[in-house]
Parts: structure tokens; C-alpha cells; sequence
């Protein structure tokens, strides 16, 4: 884990917080840092690094947290999560069946 973060990242990483918990109400850590680790590409931080970032902003104001990797289009690709105006469940996948161990 690095500590030497630029104050351009600590700032985006503050204003990212406290705007999605403005607008939503809730951080969605893996969410939040995937948006500002690909608006942050030339500093080169892990996306652990900004999550963890995320995590002690969100702490700091109060902000209800989640760690939600399946919403807003970080799920399987082709799964929008909606269909004919119903939501559906991500497909699990499939572990009812046995395999060979061979």
C-alpha cells in the first residue's frame, strides 16, 4: 500500500465522496474508486489503494457504505440488470453441478 498519494487524488477522491453521497446517499466504495482510479490513470495507484481511499472519506463524513462490484456496470458483461422493465438478478453462476475431478 502506498502513502505518498498526490493531493490532486486525496482532492478528487474527497469531492467524489462527498458528491455521490449528496446525490445517492450511499458510497458505493468499488464503484466510487473504479470512476476516479480511471479519471486518475497517469498517477499509476492500485484500485485497493483508491478503494481504501474511498472507504476513509466516506468514514469521515458519516456516509452510509457499501461494497457493491455488480452495479453500474461493473457486472458480467451483456447483464444490464434490467429486462422488459423488471429488474432480474445477475445470473449466479453455476455450482449445483458436479465436476470431475479427474
Amino acid at each position: 500500500m502506498r502513502y505518498d498519494y498526490s493531493t490532486m487524488l486525496r482532492e478528487d477522491v474527497y469531492s467524489t465522496v462527498c458528491t455521490a453521497f449528496k446525490t445517492v446517499g450511499i458510497i458505493n466504495v468499488s464503484v466510487v474508486a473504479e470512476r476516479i482510479r480511471i479519471r486518475n490513470l497517469a498517477e499509476n495507484v492500485a484500485l485497493e489503494d483508491i478503494e481504501h481511499l474511498v472507504l476513509q472519506a466516506a468514514q469521515l463524513i458519516g456516509a452510509a457504505i457499501e461494497f457493491d462490484a455488480w452495479s453500474n456496470g461493473l457486472g458480467w458483461p451483456g447483464n444490464d440488470g434490467v429486462e422488459n422493465g423488471k429488474e432480474s438478478a445477475n445470473l449466479p453462476l453455476d455450482l449445483g453441478r458436479s465436476a470431475s475431478m479427474q
